[in-house]
């Protein structure tokens, strides 16, 4: 009967079990008795020896061997193990020989594998190319140690230290250990490693397969593990090292002839942070955090001659997917859809290949913007061509320099030089802060040339519109930089639009002109516009400013012109401001000059001259002639610092009629300036001037008053007072005579007595007894004590003037008699004091409607007077006593009020009683 498959199967099955099971207690056996025999081997080195002499196919020798039996096999230690024979043999040291009886006989595994600690191992590129291991032993002969070593087995090398070389590539690295196994196979040689860059970091994993006899090969190195901080102080490139980041780092290599002929390299890598050399000794090392970052990139070729591409590169939010680049001996070459710059530069800012003063720059100004459909070759010998478009590029101010954001256009170079063609769409913001200090906003339309010139460059533009806000600007020429360190060369002319003044606030280059200047500027400018404005500058900066002084002359040009349409400036804070200025303006070099017409205050400045000689310490200087009334003009200085000290003054004086002015102004603008200077004058023509609290009012005044910062003076003025002419001096300020006073009038004319007593107050009963007129001298004297009250002092020969009193105070006109008449004003208030020569002397005041009157007959001091009513003393009883008293009692009782009728008859008593 046939047996049924199922059942054979079952059987068969069972027979296998069996005949397994037979073979692991066998090889069971074969072990246990092996590793008890394995002592005795130890004693027999010789055998051992033999043994290995027949696997090498060289004699085989060492000084000592010690037995181990491990989970994989006996384990030889070898002291001393030297392999071949003559005078040279190849000389390995202390080595381990593992027997692998378990996995030997498998296909392509090895029955023994030969062990070798501690060697110092070198991976170096020559000149040519070609990489090459150096460190293993015997490689002091000429013969290839892996042609012996592999007779033994599988080569492995336990912690190894390696040092991985090539000086054209600015590679230095040392990996502090290092375990390799390696297998040779005829012409084939495999290897696999594990390396640590720091002993408690994570291990990178290598492999590659070499061909010996044509050098071809691959080989790959990565981790999916990686953690860059191992590399911190193991890795740098032009001074650039990792310093953290985690994630998948893995790299591909072909090598032909022991060349590397292509490269892949894939990472994804997160929170990575490169550092940079320090840029001076004592200063931190840069730091640069760049986030995530991607990477899918191949490169082909030799150091002569390669390509690079990156179809993925993304770093931090930036993506630079499709770059290309390819470049060899000098040449170089890129093509890119579109480069964000400031990753690039933020790196190239690490690097200790760039001078410490781009390195600055690079990173305070953080450069940035995009370049897109990016062309760019250089063969190396001269020739270059490059061609993209440019949007968003920016740098930021950095110490005394400028900053620019939003430029936007399309670039053209070869080798003789390059072309700019400006977006006009593209927003662009001029930042100085040190400069202008404020930014500004504009849009650029033309565009400018460079081309070398020599060592330096020329750049160029032959027409170029700058459009902001109300500023229209068309420039041409260019900068010529001389390469050579100094500063550049200028030559460019602008015409500039119709602009309001205070636009010019923007403009002031705040760290060369002193804050003075600049706080003058801005203040000054209140309103107005300018037109027809044109500048150039020309010259070499190193000769700035470019003044027409000995020995520059010829240097340079830096002129703006314009005109001043209706502006208001303000030229001191206590001073009106110029209005309705009409002007040529011109700043020339360092310092500028204004020459127009304005009005100031009220008055018609007819010519008006401004200027700063230099900015570099500013005192400007205001030059004006004036022409219209002479209430104008007193308005005007009653809006001046005059107003400061002389108020009252000011404001009871009421002028009018035509007058001439001029004026000069020196205002130091310097830090620790002196005090301003102010020199002006007044010419009157036939003006008529009032002065209100003393009720003094004069026609015709003819001469010139003079004025400055603090006070006026005017000596000798012809005025004519009541019809009669005269002469008129007045002063303020520190320019009277007397410190005390605050202002002095003085008045020299012919007066008719009746007008005069009417001014006394007090004196007018003397009208029906005096006739005639006089030479009167009149002084007015406000002190500065008490600014509401005045002192006004009268003296004349009274030749002229008739007295038909009692004797002795009778005179006929053409007698001289001195008096002198002193009033303290107001006259409501004050008290009135006059005397004839040595005849008589009075004093008189009034106060609360009442009057008081003391009259001294002959010379002597008057005492004070009464509270009201008359008194009449002296020493001559017997001389016409009896006409004086009823003259002086009927005087009294002229004067007296109705209500005090009772004490003014006991005043003007009889003579007999009233003379004492």
């Amino acid at each position: 009967m046939t047996m049924p498959w199922r059942h054979r199967l079952r059987l068969l099955r069972r027979g296998l079990w069996y005949t397994l099971a037979s073979l692991l207690l066998a090889v069971a056996l074969l072990v246990t008795v092996a590793s008890q025999l394995l002592p005795l081997l130890q004693q027999h080195p010789q055998q051992i020896a033999a043994w290995l002499s027949a696997r090498a196919h060289h004699p085989v020798a060492f000084d000592r061997v010690r037995t181990e039996w491990t989970r994989r096999g006996p384990l030889l230690r070898l002291d001393n193990l030297r392999v071949g024979g003559g005078a040279h043999p190849l000389v390995i040291g202390d080595a381990e020989l593992l027997v692998a009886p378990y996995t030997g006989w498998l296909p392509g595994r090895s029955l023994t594998e030969l062990r070798l600690r501690g060697l110092d191992l070198t991976l170096q590129r020559d000149a040519n190319g070609q990489w090459q291991v150096r460190g293993l032993p015997g490689q002091q002969t000429d013969a290839n140690p892996l042609d012996t070593l592999s007779q033994l087995g599988e080569l492995q090398l336990a912690q190894a230290r390696l040092r991985v070389l090539a000086p054209e590539l600015g590679l230095d690295v040392n990996v502090p250990r290092i375990d390799l196994r390696l297998r040779v196979s005829n012409a084939r040689v495999d290897a696999g490693a594990r390396a640590w860059l720091r002993s408690a970091g994570q291990p990178l994993d290598v492999a590659g397969t070499l061909d010996r006899a044509s050098g071809d090969g691959r080989v790959y190195a990565g981790s999916r593990q990686t953690d860059l901080a191992d590399l911190a102080g193991v890795l740098a490139w032009a001074g650039v090292a990792p310093q953290a980041g985690r994630g998948r780092a893995q790299a591909w290599a072909t090598l032909k002839g022991l060349r590397v002929v292509a490269m892949r390299a894939v990472a994804d890598l997160d929170g990575v942070v490169l550092r940079g050399r320090a840029p001076g000794p004592g200063q931190p090392a840069p730091v640069q955090a760049l986030g995530p970052v991607a990477l899918d990139a191949a490169w082909a070729g030799t150091i002569g001659a390669w390509r690079a591409r990156a179809p993925r590169l993304r770093i931090g939010q930036q993506q630079l997917d499709g770059l290309a680049l390819a470049g060899g001996g000098h040449g170089l070459a890129l093509r890119a859809t579109r480069l964000e710059l400031q990753p690039l530069l933020e790196l190239a800012a690490l690097s200790d290949a760039l001078p410490p003063a781009l390195r600055h720059w690079l990173r305070a100004a953080r450069p940035a913007g995009a370049l897109d459909g990016v062309e760019f070759a250089a063969d190396g010998q001269g020739r270059l061509h490059a061609r993209l478009r440019a949007s968003g590029l920016r740098f930021g101010p950095v110490g005394h320099a400028p900053g620019l954001r939003g430029v936007g256009g399309w670039l053209q170079a070869d080798q003789d030089g390059l072309r700019l063609r400006f977006d006009p769409g593209a927003q662009v913001v001029f930042d100085w802060p040190a400069g202008f200090g404020v930014p500004h906003a504009f849009t650029l339309d033309g565009e400018a040339v460079a081309w070398r010139n020599g060592a330096g460059w020329d750049v160029q533009t032959p027409g170029l519109g700058i459009s902001g806000g109300p500023l229209q600007v068309h420039a041409r020429g260019g900068i010529g930089f001389q390469g050579d360190g100094s500063r550049p060369h200028l030559d460019i002319a602008a015409d500039i639009g119709q602009v309001p003044v205070t636009y010019a606030r923007g403009f002031w280059i705040h760290y060369l002109m002193p804050k003075a200047t600049v706080d003058w500027l801005n203040t000054a400018l209140r309103g107005g516009m300018l037109r027809e404005a044109h500048a150039v500058v020309a010259g070499d900066l190193d000769d700035w400013p470019f003044r027409d002084a000995p020995g520059l002359a010829g240097a340079g040009v830096f002129r703006v012109q314009a005109k001043v349409q209706d502006a208001t400036v303000k030229f001191h804070p206590d001073w009106p401001a110029a209005e309705h200025l009409d002007a040529d303006l011109a700043f020339v070099a360092d310092g500028f000059r204004l020459a127009g017409r304005a009005r100031l205050g009220g008055v018609s400045v007819t010519a008006l001259r401004v200027g700063i000689a230099s900015f570099h310490q500013p005192e400007l200087t205001v030059d004006a002639e004036a022409a219209g009334d002479a209430g104008q003009f007193l308005a005007l200085l009653r809006a001046s610092p005059l107003r400061k000290d002389n108020a009252s003054t000011l404001d009871a004086l009421a002028a009018s009629g035509p007058a001439q002015a001029s004026l000069q102004m020196r205002l130091p603008l310097h830090h620790d300036a002196p005090a301003p200077q102010l020199d002006g004058r007044v010419a009157l023509a036939g003006v008529r001037l009032l002065e209100r609290r003393y009720k003094l009012a004069f026609e015709q005044v003819r001469g010139s008053l003079r004025f400055d910062h603090d006070g006026f003076q005017a000596e000798g003025l012809q005025v004519r007072s009541d019809g009669v002419p005269g002469l008129l001096s007045l002063r303020s300020g520190p320019h009277v005579r007397d410190p005390a006073q605050a202002f002095e009038a003085q008045l020299q004319a012919s007066i008719d007595i009746d007008a005069l007593l009417d001014r006394a107050g007090t004196l007018d009963w003397l009208k029906p007894y005096v006739r005639g007129s006089s030479a009167w001298s009149t002084e007015l004297d406000v002190p500065r004590a008490a600014p509401g009250t005045a002192r006004l002092r009268l003296q004349s020969s009274l030749a002229g003037t008739r007295l038909d009193l009692p004797a002795p105070l009778d005179k006929p006109a053409g007698q001289a008699l001195a008096a002198n008449i002193q009033l303290q004003l107001p006259l409501e208030n004050g008290e009135v004091s006059a005397r004839l020569g040595e005849v008589l002397a009075l004093r008189s005041r009034s106060a609360g409607g009442q009057t008081g009157l003391r009259i001294l007959l002959g010379g002597g001091a008057v005492g004070a007077p009464p509270a009201n009513g008359l008194l009449v003393e002296g020493p001559h009883r017997a001389a016409g006593c009896a006409g004086l008293s009823w003259d002086c009692s009927a005087a009294a009782r002229a004067k007296a009020p109705a209500a005090a009728g009772g004490r003014a008859g006991r005043t003007a008593a009889p003579a007999g009683r009233g003379l004492q």
